[in-house]
């Protein structure tokens, strides 16, 4: 399957929500999409409305942090689940921006994350912490982690960098996309700071940034709908391709 993730960049309703941006997702045509800094405000219905109509039609959102908080929305073409994770208690705001599901279909895990732009050290340090078990908790079955986590893979200083490549060296791999970047900043910046996980039970392909999709701009220019690029990938779960061989194998054997 297809899946993707797409910072909105609503900023907690500091930019204002674009609607069109459900419109420009399923041009996308990921079979599973997950949305960072969603802060739809009143118009939810709208926007899931538009994504339904188009074919996501199982959709799942973030918890309400109860204060003005960033979200996640994860929309899929296939059967979601609730996946339940320890959230983290250190502060409400970035419990608002993690959220977990399963296709059982698949035998997959979905976590979508945006880690905040914490400016608090110590926070931070936490986000990274809570993410590192989790990805540890996750590691021995079939499981994605994708979102903003608000750190490009190089350089690697920081607690950010050392736990990051600690996830790495502990089985998880990254997808590579191509295309230029992920965050297009002020003056110019261009980083890689929207991710996709994977363990080693999956396998990941076709990477790419998406800043066109079906006549609509996500990012690169002022009349873009968000500074971020989507991100792109192609997943397969190798311990559901191997089990439907075993299957295929022990028919033949057996007819």
């Amino acid at each position: 399957m297809l899946i993707a993730t797409w910072n909105l960049n609503n900023r907690f309703g500091a930019v204002r929500f674009r609607l069109e941006a459900a419109e420009a997702s399923a041009a996308i045509g990921a079979d599973l999409l997950v949305f960072t800094e969603y802060f739809p405000k009143d118009n939810h219905a709208r926007f899931a409305g538009v994504l339904a109509a188009a074919g996501w039609t199982h959709l799942m959102v973030s918890a309400d942090s109860g204060e003005p908080a960033n979200r996640v929305l994860v929309a899929s073409r296939v059967p979601l689940e609730p996946y339940a994770l320890q959230l983290p208690d250190f502060d409400r705001q970035f419990r608002s921006n993690l959220l977990g599901a399963s296709i059982s279909s698949l035998g997959i895990r979905i976590v979508g994350v945006r880690v905040p732009a914490y400016s608090n050290r110590n926070s931070l340090i936490k986000s990274w912490e809570w993410l590192e078990a989790t990805a540890e908790s996750l590691a021995g079955a079939p499981s994605i982690i994708l979102g903003d986590l608000n750190f490009a893979p190089t350089p690697t200083r920081g607690p950010a960098g050392a736990s990051f490549h600690r996830i790495l060296q502990a089985g998880w791999h990254r997808a590579a996309p191509s295309g230029a970047a992920s965050y297009f900043g002020h003056n110019g910046a261009r980083t890689e700071i929207d991710h996709i996980l994977a363990t080693k039970s999956c396998d990941l392909s076709e990477a790419r940034y998406v800043t066109e999709a079906g006549g609509f701009r996500l990012a690169g220019d002022r009349e873009a709908i968000s500074d971020h690029a989507a991100v792109l990938a192609r997943v397969r779960v190798l311990e559901a391709e191997a089990e439907i061989g075993r299957l295929t194998d022990e028919r033949a054997r057996n007819s």
